[in-house]
């Protein structure tokens, strides 16, 4: 079983310095893996069921390699993360292929704000009305860059729509899985959560008739990269769970949107309209204060770190 964090708790610091590294780089990576979802030939859905079941597959190999194995009571308790993660899968990788990598990276830092409202009675964080008042200021952010993205060629309101769906799920996910991860080692979860996604991301692909064959060398590549990459984020992020409250770990995840903006700018030269870049400005910078309040409120560091 899983060696848990023990923390002396005042009345903030909700986080420890190694957790928010890994959640860090985990975020970092997702933000650059991401770019590989548009630049593949394949349809979202298909890519994703290839993406889930090789993850799956990757981390039961990981977990049966070091001499661990999969309970029924450690399934039941894991699966609900990865039916949820299997439907952001969904909505996400769609999102990305009919809209700007900017809108749903920002879109996606409203995570946070929701996350927010339930982490209080879940796991009795502590969440002031000023932090509050921060989240909901992302809110104006978010509106200027729908505004400024619906300007340019590659902005599409049904992929806003389906990067909201994969707010709400992304959302739920962080909730369930900090919850999971009281009692389930990092790599047993992510283990059990791929499968489930897996087996609910297939039958969604199935039933909009994406073909799931024809993979060229550069899309074996891209899937590759995206696989061991994702995966390692994934690793980092439940890992931190132990350590590092999900209303502070779902504010870290904001680094995403600025990565992903820039990795497309770069890589796919996708526009960044003047109203998208003031308005990401906004978001980052109205929930990145609430982090802030977090930070120097004061908790004392983990003094025993969980297993991986």
């Amino acid at each position: 079983m899983i060696g848990m964090a023990t923390t002396t708790a005042r009345d903030g610091v909700r986080t420890s310095r190694l957790g928010a590294t890994a959640i860090l780089v985990g975020v970092t990576i997702w933000g650059f893996t991401n770019i590989l979802i548009k630049l593949s030939s394949q349809p979202a859905l298909a890519f994703a069921v290839y993406r889930v079941w090789a993850g799956s597959l990757l981390l039961l190999a990981l977990v049966y390699a070091s001499g661990r194995r999969l309970s029924w009571e450690l399934v039941r308790t894991s699966a609900a993360g990865g039916a949820i993660l299997g439907i952001e899968i969904a909505f996400f990788f769609s999102a990305v292929k009919h809209t700007s990598i900017a809108d749903v990276s920002v879109i996606s830092a409203l995570q946070p704000l929701l996350v927010m409202l339930f982490a209080g009675r879940m796991f009795g964080e502590r969440i002031t009305r000023v932090d509050l008042a921060w989240a909901f200021a992302s809110l104006v952010g978010v509106t200027l860059v729908a505004v400024g993205s619906s300007g340019t060629p590659v902005w599409s309101l049904f992929g806003d729509l389906l990067a909201g769906g994969s707010l709400f799920a992304w959302a739920a996910y962080f909730l369930v899985s900090k919850r999971a991860r009281a009692t389930v080692p990092t790599l047993e979860y992510m283990a059990v959560v791929f499968l489930v996604a897996a087996l609910v991301v297939t039958p969604l692909a199935l039933l909009t008739g994406q073909p799931l064959g024809g993979f060229g060398g550069r899309d074996v590549l891209f899937l590759a990269l995206f696989v061991v990459g994702a995966s390692a984020g994934h690793i980092l992020v439940a890992w931190a769970h132990s350590t590092v409250d999900v209303s502070v770990s779902s504010l870290l995840t904001l680094m995403q949107p600025a990565v992903s903006s820039l990795a497309a700018l770069w890589i796919l030269a996708e526009p960044l309209a003047p109203l998208t870049i003031v308005g990401g400005i906004v978001v980052l910078g109205s929930l990145a204060a609430v982090l802030v309040r977090s930070a120097s409120t004061g908790r004392k560091e983990v003094e025993q770190l969980p297993q991986v």
